[in-house]
């Protein structure tokens, strides 16, 4: 039986897809009672996913549409740069790191030119050939199927290739933050990767620039404030950063230039 997590990612998907699903028919589609289903739309209505309808739940309209990666580069740039920068001063020599694909980790890989002895596993193509320039790092990629749009390779190859590693920190790019829906991303698939880089990990590190708070995807990557570090700028909510240190995250932020 699937846990609850991969249950409600699935009814997600089903409502996104189908723009209507009624609790009797997604607890016969599940194998579980109605009171369950319920309880699970309770959740993702709660959180953002879903809008409860009648006895049945349909999509939530204010989830953040996926941008293709070369749109994604032309948005807040240069504030992507300033935190791709302080993230990279996290990194040291000898160090064994995962850079999640996205338009801020590749900002990342392009500060790490001058360290030594560094291991690096990306499933971001455009990562991994940022990085083909750096003579000291070490480039692992994960494989899997490749994302055009996003650049980025998932699937079940690429959840295998990483499950015999374990690495220092992994630096994660989002697609929404929320306070209540957690941090999430666009692609199931590529939710289910980012999931298991963090369970490999010593460190999660978050990067985000603030056009991403307050803003939600479809898939949840982590619950909010279970990540160790969060990189952004100083754009970010106060409620967010006070949220956030109350719950021992580290938040280091860069000052937007205006």
């Amino acid at each position: 039986m699937k846990s609850a997590v991969e249950r409600r990612m699935e009814i997600v998907n089903v409502v996104n897809r189908d723009g209507k699903a009624r609790v009797e028919d997604l607890a016969a589609q599940f194998d579980v009672s109605s009171v369950t289903i319920r309880s699970d739309l309770s959740f993702l209505e709660k959180n953002g996913y879903v809008v409860r309808s009648h006895g049945a739940a349909i999509p939530n309209t204010g989830v953040i549409a996926e941008l293709t990666v070369h749109e994604k580069r032309r948005q807040n740039a240069g504030i992507k740069s300033l935190i791709g920068q302080a993230a990279a001063k996290l990194i040291e020599s000898g160090d064994t790191v995962i850079l999640d694909s996205g338009t801020t980790t590749r900002e990342i890989a392009t500060s790490l030119k001058s360290l030594e002895d560094v291991v690096v596993m990306t499933n971001g193509l455009d990562v991994a050939m940022e990085l083909a320039s750096a003579p000291g790092v070490e480039v692992l990629m994960s494989g899997g199927v490749l994302r055009k749009n996003a650049l980025s390779f998932s699937g079940s190859q690429a959840e295998h290739s990483l499950k015999n590693y374990r690495f220092d920190k992994v630096f994660l790019g989002v697609d929404g933050f929320d306070l209540r829906a957690g941090i999430t991303t666009h692609n199931e698939q590529e939710a289910s990767l980012n999931r298991l880089m963090c369970e490999i990990s010593e460190q999660v590190i978050a990067v985000a620039d603030s056009s991403k708070f307050g803003k939600r995807s479809c898939h949840m990557i982590r619950e909010f404030g279970n990540i160790d570090i969060l990189v952004t700028d100083s754009d970010i909510p106060e409620d967010y950063v006070q949220g956030l240190r109350e719950m021992k995250v580290d938040v280091i932020i860069v000052e937007k230039e205006y």
